[in-house]
């Protein structure tokens, strides 16, 4: 189920009533199917920059040395 801004859903009604279909239709006919394939687009995108950073190698992050203290233990 999808809820819809009033503005948007009275664009699409007006687009609709243009092509002689419902709003329903429309949404079935051209939202879903132009939503899908922007989705898959960008996942494609995703996964091409993930695959880039793959084969360019780790990200070298330089490590300073840093020295852990303990504190001293209380004698009892």
């Amino acid at each position: 189920m999808q809820v819809l801004d009033r503005g948007i859903f009275l664009k699409l009604k007006a687009l609709a009533k243009s092509r002689g279909v419902t709003v329903q239709e429309l949404i079935r006919v051209l939202v879903i199917p132009d939503w899908m394939r922007k989705s898959q687009e960008e996942l494609q995108r995703t996964e091409d920059r993930r695959r880039h950073r793959r084969l360019a190698g780790p990200v070298r992050i330089p490590v300073h040395a840093v020295a852990a203290v303990r504190p001293e233990r209380r004698k009892r």
